[in-house]
């Protein structure tokens, strides 16, 4: 009765060693190349053998080719092929699934093999599949050679099927790779295409709120329209600013609430009017979703200020964006007029129409009317 010799406790240390810096490696790169390579060279270090290589199946599914390897001569690695033939060990580990071991390889007769092999003097082999996912066929074999007789035990084959089955997982994810990155590229390209139809059929829709505008009998029926007006095209500006930037779900808050209130003023311009606006705003990115309820905040309270608040036509409107914390900015809003009435509701729709946007992204708001009108909103990004 033999008993199974045992590996030392320095062997197996080496072989934890090799699998653990291979899975990191195996995480990080981006090259099938680079890590087939570096698969080869940590295996003969954790199993102390001089060649190692992995042989690809090609397409033909009746040839191997010699992909990566260390310790072969000139001319083998990514060049030489091996053809399956019946009864070869290559084919062997192939068909069955399982490795193939052979410790005698001058005196093996029940299989093949490849005189390339025999030629650089190896005395025992390793043939491991790296077996693909599902029904897929495999990879290819992972093979290691020892120039030195070597009695490869059991500790020695789970090291190496542990060792292929890592290396099958970094195939499979690299070949998966360019097709995620097509299907991501085609969603960027259809979304930014979507962008670009919203942001036209938005500025069509403010056109014809405009045209209607123009032809209103009275003047408030006019002043209902424009206000309808300028909320479209708040929505229509963002738009705008993710399909020029080529972003598709985040937009500098900053910079488009700054482009939004100069051109809320421009929209209510009034000769006998003499509002100035001061705007202090940081950049924050934030997705398309929360900058329209913002936008549409800003465009109520100024729309409001300008009809409210300056009795003498004359007045300062302002709009300050600052981060507060990693996740969460504030946004004020002010203006030096009149400042609200006892009954801030009766304003009219723009009031309401604040309250419900601020209860849509979850945000704070907070009123107070010392010298004019202030409003506070806290929100999360």
């Amino acid at each position: 009765m033999s008993i199974e010799p045992k590996p030392s406790p320095d062997e197996l240390d080496d072989q934890r060693a090799v699998l653990a810096e291979f899975g990191a490696f195996a995480l990080k790169a981006d090259s099938l190349q680079d890590i087939l390579q570096e698969a080869c060279r940590l295996v003969g270090r954790g199993l102390r053998v001089d060649l190692a290589k992995v042989m690809e199946l090609q397409p033909d599914g009746g040839t191997l080719l010699v992909r990566a390897g260390v310790g072969w001569k000139p001319g083998i690695v990514g060049h030489l092929t091996v053809p399956l033939k019946p009864g070869s060990s290559e084919t062997q580990a192939i068909d069955t699934g399982v490795p193939f071991v052979c410790l005698d390889v001058e005196g093996e007769r029940n299989v093949t093999i490849p005189e390339f092999i025999r030629d650089h003097g190896v005395k025992s082999l390793v043939n491991v599949p790296i077996l693909g996912s599902g029904a897929k066929p495999p990879y290819g074999i992972l093979q290691v050679d020892s120039r030195t007789p070597r009695a490869f035990i059991q500790t020695d084959i789970d090291f190496l099927r542990g060792y292929a089955n890592l290396l099958a997982s970094s195939v499979e994810r690299l070949n998966l790779l360019p097709r995620l990155k097509a299907a991501i590229e085609e969603k960027k390209h259809l979304l930014r295409e979507l962008q670009h139809r919203m942001k036209n059929n938005l500025q069509v829709i403010t056109s014809l709120v405009a045209i209607q505008s123009g032809t209103a009998r009275t003047q408030d029926a006019r002043r209902e329209l424009q206000a309808i007006g300028h909320r479209i095209e708040t929505m229509r500006l963002v738009h705008d600013k993710l399909y020029s930037t080529g972003e598709i779900n985040r937009i500098d808050l900053g910079t488009y609430l700054g482009e939004l209130s100069a051109s809320l003023l421009r929209f209510q311009s009034n000769p006998a009017m003499a509002i100035r606006l001061r705007t202090e705003v940081e950049s924050v990115m934030v997705p398309g979703d929360l900058a329209v309820p913002l936008g549409l905040i800003v465009n109520e309270f100024i729309t409001n200020s300008l009809k409210y608040a300056f009795a003498n036509g004359n007045g300062i409107i302002g709009v300050k964006l600052d981060v507060e914390a990693p996740d969460t900015a504030r946004l004020r809003l002010w203006d030096n007029g009149k400042g609200l009435p006892k009954e801030r509701h009766t304003q009219g729709t723009g009031m309401t129409l604040i309250d419900g946007l601020v209860d849509q992204i979850e945000a704070t708001a907070t009123w107070s009317s010392e010298k004019g009108t202030t409003l506070e909103i806290g929100f999360k990004m």
